[in-house]
């Protein structure tokens, strides 16, 4: 029952991401810089580090999937830097103790380098509009900004959740 909240909330937040928090951004006040909802990100990287890099990595890979298919231009991109964002945030709990402060600076550094990598493989490929000064003070510093706070708002339900399913984990090995 645990997982499958998780997922459904992961799921219920990846499409407020791409709905009703657009209507939010600064961009349509008329401000000059705008903020990217990373919201399954977010909730992907949390899961990685409370309940491992291995399942970490299957919702990056399947959010970024769904990411690709609804709203990237280029199919794989978003799988590949949210499997790889997802997938290196369990690793680094592994070299340190999983306090609220390292996860909340991990996320931080993990979704700067997830808009680093997407903006780098858009690059690559001769989709990114615009140049590197602009792109980091106007969407990457934001966005992560953004991202930031809605990890505090989430870090709470998220690890409770990923409890849940680590108790019943120990329950069914113990049988």
């Amino acid at each position: 029952m645990a997982r499958f909240l998780l997922t459904a909330l992961v799921l219920l937040l990846f499409v407020l991401e791409g709905t009703v928090v657009q209507v939010l951004s600064p961009s349509t006040g008329g401000l000059s810089w705008m903020t990217v909802p990373r919201f399954a990100l977010v909730c992907s990287i949390l899961i990685s580090m409370f309940l491992g890099r291995r399942e970490g990595l299957y919702y990056g890979l399947a959010f970024g999937f769904l990411q690709d298919v609804l709203y990237g231009q280029v199919i794989g991109i978003y799988s590949v830097s949210m499997m790889v964002a997802s997938y290196f945030s369990g690793l680094i709990v592994l070299l340190f103790q999983r306090g609220f402060g390292m996860v909340f600076i991990t996320t931080i550094l993990v979704i700067f380098g997830h808009e680093w990598l997407l903006y780098s493989m858009y690059r690559v490929f001769s989709l990114a509009p615009h140049d590197v000064q602009w792109i980091l003070n106007r969407q990457i510093l934001p966005t992560v900004i953004m991202n930031a706070v809605f990890a505090l708002v989430i870090y709470l339900p998220i690890r409770r959740l990923c409890k849940a399913i680590e108790s019943k984990k120990e329950l069914s090995t113990m049988e």
